[in-house]
């Protein structure tokens, strides 16, 4: 604890302690802050219609239609899906804003997603009559919620769910209201419409309030664009808002965008999450020509970075704090085949016709808050024939407790490591005491063009991952340990999806797993240096939040004295230039040391 707030600016310091005396005061003095907050909402400006629908608005909306859209078919009924977990309250007016999930323990992630309100947006771009009364219901609800009654801090009214919900409900009015003035669908009933552009301005205020600076990273970045997106789309914006906004997003691409244009926390799903909210900053008219330049540019980059870290079915890896169905499926231009190093961010890709290989070989997270890091050093996923094969454990949830822990440790993730030493000391939610990083190797001392290497030194010594890739073939893996104790493992996680078609391991000195994908497209994974043990166990992986999948871990330990461990991973058996070019690429590599 004392090494993670070390790491704290005084800024943040200064507002942590701000909003830990707003949490204590505002349920002690619920009047006073409730004028605070009227105060700052009069001097607001109302959401007006706009005169055109800007690409980075529309895609805000389809951002969060795709997320929801399986709603529109319960939320009239009152029934609320969010992560895979239902429950029926009856009817739109019966909704808990509060409601608590027991399992989800000290971080109710459910109920901040509740407080986001998100299936609104489908329901008014998407849903007929019933579905606009039901949202008409699910605001009138809402707006009995004040801020700092029980648990709304760390729900409705927390500032990064308010934000979103400035960003769902915003995008889906304002789409709504353009579509309604040129005669394209219905409008909203105009006390529907009347109550949304109310709760939007009480929403605004409550984040201008409580911009989590605290924090920083994907909070600050979602707090300053759904202020972007609000006071884009009114008739004048208070020049103190206008200039805090382009002095608070000139500090947030300065410290959250790196030069490669990955986002500094390392999580493909924020990377995502990143795209659709420079896309929403970039269009707004209100700050400098200069500024917005720079945004556009932002956003272009780390869409090119985002398409580098989702694999062929469209999805992202889940490298860090990630899952999918928390951002869209990537459709735009896939990144190209080739290899793509990432040095900032510490990510290697190599892909070719399906076949891709993505590498973590970065940083924990930054220093300040690395909160959504894994200690998933030079772990990598594979897809053969655009199906994942070697995948992350994933996340499946927040809340403190040993899952949360063991999802984060380094024995869950494939990176080389050594047995029973963890580099990162995790602590409930989100803390992080002692931290580690890897490096990416620069391309200047890669052999070729289809390798990618990372290093990791810490604890016990060095360790290295060298991936090496033959087009149309599969990838060789090489993992190198300097020290010969604690010893060395890794453990390959194969989804269910993939069955067995070999005798389990039976004590060889060499290990060798053949597989067979439900649609019928097979795999092959063979260590091809001496192995003192290999077994295959049953394991879970998560792709989805809130929920785990069946999956098959092989753990290997290098036979001792060797400090190496030489890993087939193709669609079929290695040939004898594969095994040659094993041997070689180890003798170039060298011991390590």
């Amino acid at each position: 604890m004392a090494l993670a707030v070390s790491r704290l600016s005084p800024l943040m310091c200064l507002f942590m302690v701000r909003r830990m005396l707003r949490n204590k005061l505002a349920p002690r003095f619920p009047e006073a802050y409730a004028r605070r907050l009227a105060r700052i909402e009069q001097g607001l400006p109302t959401i007006s219609t706009p005169q055109a629908l800007l690409p980075g608005l529309l895609g805000m909306a389809e951002f969060y239609c795709a997320e929801y859209r399986h709603m529109l078919e319960g939320s009239v009924e009152g029934r609320i899906t969010l992560q895979g977990r239902c429950v029926d309250f009856g009817a739109p007016d019966k909704v808990d804003w509060t409601h608590t999930v027991p399992e989800e323990g000290d971080h109710q992630m459910w109920r901040v997603k509740l407080g986001h309100m998100g299936f609104l947006c489908p329901m008014m771009l998407e849903g007929g009559p019933s579905h606009h009364d039901a949202v008409g219901t699910y605001v009138r609800t809402s707006a009995g919620i004040r801020p700092g009654a029980p648990g709304t801090f760390h729900g409705f009214w927390f500032p990064y769910g308010a934000s979103h919900r400035v960003l769902s409900v915003g995008s889906g009015l304002l789409v709504s209201r353009h579509r309604a003035a040129r005669g394209i669908a219905p409008a909203l009933p105009e006390a529907v419409d009347r109550d949304l552009a109310a709760l939007l301005r009480r929403s605004v205020a409550f984040i201008l309030d409580n911009i989590e600076y605290e924090l920083c990273n994907n909070h600050v970045e979602r707090n300053l664009a759904a202020l972007c997106l609000y006071f884009n789309h009114v008739e004048s914006v208070p020049a103190q808002v206008a200039a805090r906004l382009e002095r608070d997003i000139v500090a947030l691409l300065d410290a959250t965008l790196l030069d490669d244009g990955c986002q500094i926390e390392r999580s493909p799903m924020y990377q995502g999450l990143s795209l659709v909210s420079l896309g929403v900053m970039a269009e707004a008219s209100f700050l400098s020509t200069a500024l917005r330049s720079r945004l556009a540019a932002s956003r272009d980059q780390v869409a090119q970075v985002f398409a580098a870290l989702c694999l062929p079915d469209g999805e992202v890896a889940l490298f860090n704090d990630a899952w999918h169905g928390e951002v869209p499926h990537w459709t735009g231009t896939p990144a190209p085949d080739g290899r793509i190093l990432l040095p900032n961010g510490g990510y290697g890709r190599l892909a070719q016709d399906g076949d891709i290989c993505l590498m973590d070989a970065g940083a924990l997270g930054p220093r300040w808050n690395p909160g959504h890091g894994h200690a998933d050093f030079l772990s990598v996923e594979i897809a053969l024939a655009e199906r994942r094969l070697i995948v992350d454990p994933g996340t499946s949830r927040y809340n403190t407790g040993p899952e949360r822990e063991r999802e984060r440790s380094a024995a869950a993730h494939n990176g080389p490591i050594w047995r029973g030493y963890e580099p990162v000391d995790f602590y409930g939610c989100f803390k992080v005491g002692r931290m580690a990083a890897a490096t990416l190797t620069p391309t200047a001392a890669l052999p070729d063009e289809q390798t990618m290497q990372g290093r990791f030194w810490d604890g016990p010594g060095k360790l290295s991952r060298t991936v090496r890739q033959f087009p149309g073939q599969g990838f060789l893996v090489i993992d190198q340990w300097s020290a010969p104790q604690p010893a060395g493992q890794v453990t390959w996680l194969i989804p269910s999806t993939w069955h067995r078609l070999d005798a389990p391991l039976s004590g060889a000195s060499y290990a060798r797993m053949t597989l067979r994908h439900e649609d019928g497209t097979t795999a092959w994974i063979e260590v091809l240096s001496p192995v003192a043990s290999g077994e295959v166990t049953a394991d879970i992986c998560a792709s989805h939040y809130g929920r785990v999948n069946p999956a098959h871990a092989l753990t290997l330990s290098p036979e001792v004295g060797r400090g190496h461990l030489i890993t087939w991973i193709g669609h079929a058996a290695p040939d004898l230039q594969i095994r040659a070019e094993a041997e070689r690429l180890l003798s170039v590599l060298g011991a390590l040391s």
